[in-house]
């Protein structure tokens, strides 16, 4: 499999699946060195791959991450990253290219999108649904019945109260508690809306 993304996530996504998948390469468009874990470095010209490539896009940032996923089109067959210590319910669903970092949280019911994080320790659960390209950073609490549209960022440690709707490209800030909807593009810091 490969990488795409030389920085931080990348290195998280290769603890994780190191040794059980053998990565070929670490692809990024501004390549950090030549070498990660004594796994090469490549500069991201896809235009150069002669077949289709299984790996995942590894960057935190969901507004890159989309971008690089639309650049990278049918020339990758993107797979799941789960951690063995996650906890993922068998009435769940998930995308694809999405992961799932240690002791993360799915629960009955939950959805997640395509190209989504669910990071370390954060808790997801029954019956929310999370829209394309969301991050949910680490510690965040999903209480029961929560939608989360596209692109959205969760801050860490933040918790969002059952049945709340949160629209396309919201940001919450880190330990916030979340008690009422989100219209799309808005940011939520604390206990509300950023002015």
């Amino acid at each position: 499999m490969v990488i795409v993304g030389a920085s931080g996530h990348g290195k998280v996504i290769f603890e994780i699946v190191k040794g059980r998948e053998p990565v070929e390469a670490f692809y990024d468009d501004s390549p950090p060195c030549q070498f990660l874990f004594d796994v090469p470095v490549k500069k991201l010209d896809i235009e150069l791959w002669t077949k289709k490539k299984a790996g995942i896009v590894a960057i935190g940032d969901n507004s890159s991450r989309e971008r690089i996923v639309k650049r990278i089109g049918n020339k990758m067959d993107f797979v799941n990253i789960i951690h063995d210590s996650a906890i993922v319910s068998a009435y769940a669903q998930i995308g694809e290219g999405c992961v799932m970092m240690e002791r993360s949280i799915l629960k009955v019911g939950s959805e997640l999108g395509n190209h989504v994080i669910v990071n370390t320790a954060a808790s997801i659960d029954h019956d929310c649904i999370l829209g394309d390209f969301v991050h949910i950073a680490p510690g965040a609490i999903l209480c029961g019945g929560v939608y989360i549209g596209k692109g959205t960022l969760v801050g860490a440690g933040s918790v969002l109260l059952p049945g709340i709707k949160i629209g396309s490209r919201v940001v919450i800030g880190a330990g916030s508690v979340v008690h009422k909807d989100i219209s799309d593009g808005l940011k939520w810091i604390g206990h509300g809306l950023a002015t």
